[in-house]
């Protein structure tokens, strides 16, 4: 299994310097972030996007680092997803060239979030309608660019109360299903550890790692919460009990990378010096809690 780190630093340094560090500190990947999508002026949004994607593909390659998974864009306001003609004529064919861009990184797992802006109770069975639809057409796509598409666990706020409650795959029944009606080797659950913590049911992080199992769970997204927020912060800097997360992952003889997704406001105001100080305590952390999953895995015969 290898560590790998998200895009935390690129908007610091730029992606270079990025590899350069993690690289350096013992990383072994980066989830690339395709954030930048948004931006109309991107060059990833120009045609010279092919050369762009392979530029940043050999950057991690000279740092020893693989883009072992990618994230779609996917912070459009919920009126941009709404609006049918901007989906169909912007947003759509840029989670396409996302997958496009992830086969030209090597990257395993694109993770392509469920649409989930809508309002989620009492709406269940007509968004699962919606994202079968979806996913069924970015589906050739990932086949044809040699990609799985990670489907991702989700939450909203309620607008009334201003609290968090649950949404697309925030449930274990649910997760399953969108994953087993999809029934395609292109599917592959990405489990958002912070975000199962965050809606209110009883099932833990490690309830959803057994119940989604060896076949289904394909990759993660690793980050601590304090059960309300979703911090995205790094793992024992919450409460989430890591000891149970790594045992269940071992237990189903997890197959997919250990992957952060851990927001970068520490890098903010640090030095250099210092950045590079708390990168390599992230690496360490991590290859900590994959020789604990390692540890749990079943004896072989």
């Amino acid at each position: 299994m290898n560590l790998s780190a998200n895009s935390m630093l690129e908007g610091k340094y730029g992606y270079e310097k990025m590899h350069e560090i993690y690289g350096k500190v013992g990383f072994e990947c980066n989830d690339y972030s395709l954030e930048r999508l948004k931006n109309d002026e991107d060059v990833l949004n120009s045609e010279s996007f092919r050369t762009e994607a392979e530029n940043i593909r050999k950057s991690a390659e000279r740092n020893g680092l693989t883009v072992n998974q990618i994230h779609a864009p996917f912070s459009w306001s919920n009126k941009l997803w709404l609006d049918d003609s901007f989906f169909e004529e912007t947003i759509f064919p840029r989670i396409v060239r996302s997958l496009e861009i992830a086969g030209i990184f090597g990257a395993k797992v694109a993770v392509v979030h469920p649409l989930h802006h809508f309002t989620y109770p009492g709406h269940e069975e007509e968004i699962f309608e919606v994202n079968m639809k979806y996913y069924r057409r970015l589906i050739p796509y990932a086949k044809e660019f040699g990609v799985k598409i990670g489907v991702e666990n989700m939450y909203q706020v309620d607008p009334r109360r201003k609290h968090i409650i649950a949404d697309t795959c925030a449930k274990i029944p649910e997760f399953i299903r969108y994953i087993d009606t999809l029934d395609s080797e292109q599917i592959t659950a990405c489990l958002d550890i912070g975000h199962t913590t965050l809606v209110e049911q009883l099932d833990e992080p490690w309830d959803f790692v057994r119940a989604l199992g060896h076949d289904r769970l394909g990759a993660l997204h690793v980050h601590d919460t304090d059960y309300r927020g979703d911090l995205h912060t790094h793992p024992y800097n919450g409460i989430i009990n890591w000891g149970e997360v790594t045992r269940a992952l071992g237990e189903i003889d997890y197959q997919g990378d250990f992957t952060y997704e851990i927001g970068a406001p520490w890098a903010k105001w640090m030095d250099d010096g210092m950045v590079e100080i708390q990168a390599r305590y992230l690496s360490e952390l991590g290859h900590h809690l994959i020789s604990e999953i390692d540890a749990a895995r079943p004896a072989k015969a």
